[in-house]
């Protein structure tokens, strides 16, 4: 846009030619001044118009806009104007004199340490203050070509960002402007790049009449680029007071940005803060906040943070997340809102996926706050509209029922919560145990590390799921005791508390719940417990005949991931809709899981309750071989059987002796063996849902693990 104030096509306008050129501007316009005309004496009432004010509030002229018939807009500024020699005073259709006063002054004086936002042209100028709350939002008067022209000097001291118009013009004027506030003493300048796919001319207006959000807009603005510092160092010599502290450019810094910042349920404190045109949500004591900080004091000071000022000033942002900011749940990939699950896709610009009961898309922002591990990696956007089949290529295994069971397994891991069942895959060597775990990882939660070795105690076992979503461990010969329980607990929903490193009493606790994948070439279900709570998949070596290079299938798997991942969310989808019309007429363990597949199941065109049919068949099979691998059991079993109808009534020491005499001596010195009566009480309470089946039933009596009564089922 050239000057607005020039006559159109270089014709003298009415105002210039019917009165004499020796008047000058008037600021600001005295009290007693008669009130502005209504219209123009040619072209009648402006289609709009602003008011100039200075910073006590007094007005200072107007600009008034006229449409043209042929599209054009003419701009003519109204001033008043005093004769020369002092004989007249009236208003007139004329121009301050250079330097012109800013649009926005009383703005500016109202908040004096708001970061300024200059627009070009005073309607951008008020889209923008109501696009951005946090800002002072003014212009220059006269448009692209007459920045030199503006007063620039009540922006001394100030950080502002340019928001010009979207062509060649927009851009000389952000330069021309940029150059004149530096030297005018403004802190810093910014520019903000035009997005991509607008008009040629595009400004804050326009952005505003298509539907803009503050949000949106201020992911625009992140972006802006730095044009130019004003900010030397300072020296009590040079100044006469001290330098100003890094906290407060801190302060600044988080103030400028519109960093939100607010703490988690357990008290933690974390910013949202806008990064290369999105936003992140990172803890305030994570090395990427620190560095986030310490680039963009850099940028502003030209001098590094220090290492205490970075400490004082984090202790201060954690008080302000503290009482000032909100409270959040927080989210690691799998997120919910009421009706909705959003899935992070993990990617550089921190989208996400939106799942609905109409179905799912992408978006830039998700609502809920997604927190990141270290080592999670991103999914690739899906592809909407592909059958589950497309995943068979790439597991090995021989039925439907195992084949329904894996994708009933992919469909609750990305349900928001648990509980989840643990998934074993069992098979010998060259079996591809390890490649199907590395799929199903690849399809929920993508990891730098997508199966690891057993850990050597809980607390890592549980830090490495809190950092993640699925817990993936690989090539198990063996599960502890320790580890089975651990394992139980992050899977149904559990919790370790451990002292904080570096204190006495502060304790760190962890409650979470994870879908979990094991595999290994023995079974992994010996306990009952875990067994009650897993989906065991047993695979058969591959064929030479069939084997594929590892490079050529994760090439071929890599083209095939979106398109499955697209029917995994329409399964999510038929699941939120689906889910309050279930019924079972059984209902397992891990109702909740049977419930959502049940849910899920239409989406794949299988028959209603399928699902669930192969899930209680998994079971009733996995709690056979359980019960057959338990010396306990099977000795048990054999001594009620031979007691007959009375089965056993006493205490639990007094049934140990008749145990350890009907077993072999071999029995007896194994490690899985009760050596007490307290261990086999403990024991007893393991076991009892695999002799439940097998026709035994376990009463506690009123004293709790002291006595106990064992009888067939039928008594």
């Amino acid at each position: 846009m050239s000057d607005p104030f020039a006559p159109i096509s270089g014709k003298p306008s009415p105002a210039r030619s019917k009165k004499p050129d020796d008047w000058s501007a008037v600021i600001p316009v005295p009290e007693e001044t008669p009130p502005p005309p209504a219209a123009h004496w040619e072209r009648g009432k402006p289609h709009a118009s602003w008011a100039y004010r200075d910073g006590e509030g007094r007005l200072l002229g107007m600009v008034w806009r006229f449409n043209g018939r042929d599209g054009e807009k003419e701009f003519l500024p109204l001033t008043f104007c005093r004769k020369s020699d002092g004989s007249k005073s009236e208003w007139r259709f004329k121009s301050w004199d250079a330097p012109r006063p800013l649009y926005g002054l009383d703005r500016l004086a109202e908040r004096p340490s708001a970061p300024v936002l200059l627009c070009e042209g005073e309607k951008s100028a008020d889209a923008a203050q109501r696009l951005f709350a946090a800002v002072v939002a003014i212009a220059s008067a006269g448009g692209s070509k007459a920045a030199g022209k503006a007063d620039w000097r009540p922006l001394k001291g100030r950080d502002v960002t340019i928001w010009p118009d979207t062509d060649e013009a927009g851009k000389r004027y952000a330069e021309e402007a940029a150059r004149a506030m530096l030297k005018a003493g403004a802190l810093s300048v910014a520019v903000i790049p035009p997005p991509e796919g607008v008009a040629k001319g595009w400004d804050a207006a326009d952005a505003e009449a298509q539907g803009w959000t503050s949000e949106r807009a201020q992911v625009l603005a992140s972006g802006a680029q730095l044009f130019q510092t004003g900010r030397k160092p300072e020296t009590a010599h040079e100044t006469g007071r001290k330098r100003p502290r890094q906290t407060d450019g801190m302060m600044a810094i988080v103030e400028k940005f519109a960093v939100e910042l607010w703490c988690d349920e357990d008290g933690d404190a974390y910013a949202t803060m806008p990064v290369n045109g999105h936003f992140e949500n990172r803890a305030l004591r994570s090395r990427e906040f620190h560095r986030w900080l310490a680039g963009h004091h850099y940028h502003e000071s030209g001098g590094a943070l220090g290492g205490q000022a970075m400490e004082d000033g984090l202790r201060v942002l954690e008080a302000k997340a503290a009482m000032e900011g909100g409270c959040h749940p927080t989210f690691r990939r799998i997120g919910e809102m009421p009706g909705r699950i959003f899935i992070d896709l993990c990617d550089d610009r921190w989208r996400a996926i939106e799942v609905r009961k109409n179905g799912w898309q992408v978006i830039s922002k998700p609502p809920c706050k997604f927190l990141r591990g270290p080592s999670m990696r991103a999914l690739p956007e899906p592809d909407a509209g592909w059958n589950i089949d497309a995943l068979r290529g790439f597991i090995n295994v021989e039925s439907d029922e195992d084949f329904k069971l894996i994708v009933a397994w992919l469909v609750g891991a990305l349900r928001p919560r648990g509980p989840y069942p643990v998934l074993c895959i069992n098979g010998e060597q060259g079996a591809g145990k390890s490649i199907l775990a590395r799929v199903l990882r690849d399809l929920t939660d993508p990891n730098a590390s997508p199966l690891r070795a057993s850990p050597a105690k809980d607390r890592d076992l549980f830090v490495a799921a809190f950092n993640s979503w699925v817990l993936g461990l690989d090539n198990l010969s063996s599960i502890p005791e320790w580890l089975s329980d651990a394992l139980c607990r992050i899977a149904t929903g559990g919790g370790l508390s451990v002292r904080t490193l570096h204190s006495d009493k502060e304790e760190t606790f962890f409650f979470l719940s994870r879908p979990i994948i094991l595999n290994g070439i023995p079974s992994l279900t010996g306990r009952a417990d875990l067994a009650d709570r897993a989906i065991t998949i047993f695979l058969r070596a591959i064929p030479e005949g069939s084997r594929r290079t590892e490079e050529e299938f994760w090439r071929e798997f890599d083209v095939a991931k979106p398109a499955i991942i697209g029917a995994l969310l329409d399964a999510l989808s038929a699941a939120l809709e689906n889910l309050a019309n279930v019924t079972l007429e059984k209902v397992p363990r891990l109702a909740d899981f049977a419930y959502w597949v049940t849910a899920a199941e239409s989406s794949f065109g299988w028959d209603r309750g399928s699902c669930v049919e192969a899930y209680l068949a998994n079971r009733r099979e996995m709690a056979a071989t359980t019960y057959e691998a338990d010396p306990l059991a099977m000795a048990l079993s054999e001594l009620i059987q031979n007691r007959g109808p009375a089965g056993f009534d006493g205490k639990v020491s007094e049934l140990l002796p008749l145990l350890n005499d009907s077993v072999s001596e071999a029995v007896r010195k194994g490690r899985s063996w009760p050596g007490s009566a307290t261990a086999l009480g403990s024991r007893l309470r393991r076991i009892a849902p695999l002799l439940r089946p097998q026709g035994m039933l376990i009463d506690w009596g009123h004293s709790g693990s002291r006595f106990v009564r064992i009888l067939p089922s039928a008594h």
